[in-house]
């Protein structure tokens, strides 16, 4: 048959906009660049409040090929008028704005267990309500869509639960596993150094607050030795912050060894990823954490940067599988500094797992490895 159209609705900005990214944009991003490798012709559609939070502006001067801006009901208005085609939306944030016209095919992507977050953050006054309309709303997702992804294996019994609540018969409904695909960003050459450079990145979320291990690792430092590169900002997206960690992440800054960052766009956070030896990326234990497939680690890893994770995420068996990093429970910390131990006394041990890296992002995180379920998908919903 023809080319398929796939219309991917990403619930934030993505890379290419000269903007800082975060998870949701990432995935539309590396869905779209896999599914271009299988032959399907692709739009994304961005949400465009986001976008003016981080832009005020309005749009930004270029826009990544075949992406639009749209707001509220003109995204579901856009992805009707392409009909027929296949639709695809990261949880069901933007299910009450499509219109489901025939031929429009919708698949859902359970990227996050978006329940799970609200309950893992407590102190929101609105809390209740929030699950409440987040709970509704998936279930009419659910019910409506004609085929599912999920972007790891761990997460499929959670969302065969779901599946359930909604009515749906998990033997007759499409479920495909689909990585986080993400293109990589390997350094050209290693390149000579008298340390290892560490770096800690991510937004500060209410379920993945750095502890006690990032004092210690700050304690190890000793430039040019041993170096740190800290990125932790505030999500824009967050009503609350954790005052108390923004305080701790601004004091560590003052450090020596220490240099801190603010939010970039993606395109120089990969520089700065490409420029580190070992990426931490820690953070208590949570069951929303056991589900999640941490962004910044397979950003990391797709830099061929080996990570310092827990055990407990859907990362976790790739690292342990591939050997492209260590598991250390964050709450061990006679563990952690066995691994730093390590990590700065073996530099061979370093470039053996960034190798380790290299070959895992080639055979599961590669976008067109990753895509090629959703692809076939794709396929057989368009061809009836």
């Amino acid at each position: 048959m023809s080319e398929p159209t796939v219309i991917l609705v990403a619930n934030d900005v993505i890379p290419g906009m000269g903007l800082p990214v975060a998870a949701p944009g990432l995935r539309a991003f590396g869905l779209a660049a896999g599914l271009r490798r299988h032959g399907c012709r692709v739009i994304t559609v961005v949400d465009g409040a986001p976008l003016r939070s981080l832009h005020p502006a309005g749009e930004p001067p270029a826009l990544p090929e075949a992406t639009v801006v749209r707001e509220g009901a003109a995204i579901g208005e856009f992805a009707a008028a392409h009909s027929p085609a296949v639709v695809v939306i990261t949880n069901s944030n933007q299910f009450d704005r499509l219109r489901l016209v025939p031929g429009l095919h919708l698949v859902v992507d359970l990227f996050a267990p978006k329940m799970l977050e609200l309950a893992c953050n407590p102190g929101r006054e609105d809390q209740a309500r929030a699950m409440e309309v987040v709970r509704e709303r998936k279930l009419r997702a659910l019910t409506a869509a004609e085929g599912f992804i999920v972007n790891g294996a761990k997460k499929v019994p959670y969302f065969l639960g779901w599946l359930l609540a909604a009515g749906r018969d998990p033997n007759a409904t499409p479920l495909e596993v689909v990585p986080m695909g993400v293109p990589a960003h390997f350094a050209a050459a290693p390149t000579a150094r008298t340390g290892v450079r560490f770096l800690v990145a991510g937004y500060l979320q209410g379920w993945s607050v750095p502890g006690p291990w990032l004092d210690r690792l700050a304690a190890r430092l000793d430039p040019p030795h041993a170096t740190l590169d800290l990125l932790l900002p505030a999500h824009w997206g967050r009503r609350r912050h954790d005052e108390a960690a923004l305080e701790r992440v601004a004091a560590l800054a003052g450090r020596p060894g220490v240099t801190r960052h603010a939010a970039m766009p993606y395109e120089a956070y990969l520089g700065l990823m490409g420029r580190s030896d070992v990426a931490v990326d820690l953070f208590p234990h949570t069951l929303e954490r056991e589900y999640a497939v941490v962004t910044r680690s397979v950003v990391a890893l797709s830099c061929g940067v080996p990570v310092i994770h827990p055990p407990f995420t859907e990362v976790a068996p790739l690292v342990a599988r591939y050997d492209a990093g260590w598991l250390v429970d964050p709450d061990d910390p006679e563990a952690f500094e066995a691994v730093l131990d390590e990590v700065l006394a073996r530099p061979e041990v370093v470039a053996e797992k960034g190798a380790n890296a290299r070959r895992l992002w080639a055979e599961v995180l590669d976008p067109e490895v990753a895509a090629a379920p959703l692809a076939r998908l794709a396929r057989r919903l368009l061809a009836g």
